[in-house]
């Protein structure tokens, strides 16, 4: 499976409006001091497993914010806004990985 730009584009609409995001965080970053970045496509890894699509979303947090409560409203928001541009034809299981505290 592989995302569309608009659906990278709903993944990272959905992301940055959450209270408590930062930033997004690049998957493959090699040097710890460059772990953040503004393409999406760098923030999310697609994993594709027969009727379920697999998707993980690296994020940084600001502090003061619920870790868990962050991460539950951005994994709602990206399933919602994915099932919903598919008609709800598509299932899509979110995983957060929350990078450098």
């Amino acid at each position: 499976m592989d995302l569309t730009t608009y659906e990278y584009d709903i993944i990272k609409n959905a992301v940055i409006t959450i209270p408590g995001v930062k930033s997004l965080a690049n998957y493959q970053y090699k040097d710890s001091d460059n772990f953040t970045t503004d393409d999406i496509q760098k923030a999310v890894e697609i994993i594709s497993t027969g009727s379920v699509n697999k998707v993980k979303v690296y994020v940084v947090l600001a502090n003061g914010f619920n870790i868990k409560e962050v991460a539950n409203e951005i994994q709602i928001r990206v399933k919602y806004e994915l099932e919903k541009q598919h008609q709800f034809n598509s299932l899509y299981t979110v995983d957060v990985v929350v990078e450098n505290l």
